[in-house]
């Protein structure tokens, strides 16, 4: 039964790509493309190595196709005079400051974006964030190092796990699924607090348990 369900989800999936493809470019969100492209990458290079051979060509099509916006958008990214770029790179340089001043329980949750003015920096942006656009300085400034040490162990034993269950053959396609979960999370958490955002940890913790629970239902 958990097969034919994987299978018919696998399929579903696949069909359903194009459409996701575009909604992830029309977001215009560039922390979401880092993570969609990561994750992109690393299925590709899974499932056959010489597939990354196909990201240039999607890169091309994408350039000569995208509207004026979503183009305007992808080359702020590299744009160090970016307003956003320059109010993120700020954030950081806040984000130690509130680490240096709380190193072992931070804060307090909820508390960055109350002492956000005691700490911002010269070269901010806005007056007040309410977080700090990136996963591992918020977790450090909000509830210490000792809380971003145990992320941290969450998310290596979280990627060894599913690596191994992928290795090990069976449900390959939710391991790598949990795997491409994973690796999107951490590269566009280096831009975006989405481990705080509820619908997008709720969905992402979805995934990342799947192979586990299907290896836990499985007939011996």
């Amino acid at each position: 039964m958990s097969e034919r369900f994987i299978w018919i989800s696998s399929q579903l999936l696949f069909a359903s790509m194009p459409a996701l493809a575009v909604a992830v470019v029309v977001t215009l969100s560039r922390s979401a493309w880092v993570g969609a492209c990561a994750a992109a990458a690393l299925l590709l290079a899974m499932k056959d190595f010489r597939l990354l051979a196909v990201l240039p060509i999607v890169a091309a099509v994408f350039f000569a196709t995208a509207p004026p916006a979503v183009m305007a958008r992808f080359v702020s990214i590299f744009d160090v005079r970016d307003p956003t770029n320059r109010d993120r790179l700020a954030m950081l340089r806040e984000g130690e400051h509130m680490i240096a001043a709380h190193p072992l329980v931070g804060v307090g949750p909820n508390m960055v974006e109350v002492l956000y003015p005691q700490f911002r920096d010269p070269d901010a942006v806005e007056k007040i964030n309410p977080h700090l656009h990136n996963v591992p300085v918020q977790i450090a400034a909000e509830r210490g190092l000792p809380a971003l040490a145990i992320w941290l162990w969450f998310v290596v034993a979280l990627t060894v796990a599913a690596a191994t269950r992928f290795h090990a053959g069976g449900d390959r396609f939710l391991a790598a699924a949990a795997l491409a979960a994973t690796i999107a999370m951490v590269t566009a958490g280096m831009f975006e607090y989405n481990f705080g955002d509820s619908e997008f940890l709720m969905m992402f913790l979805i995934i990342v348990t799947l192979p586990f629970a299907v290896e836990r239902t499985a007939p011996a």
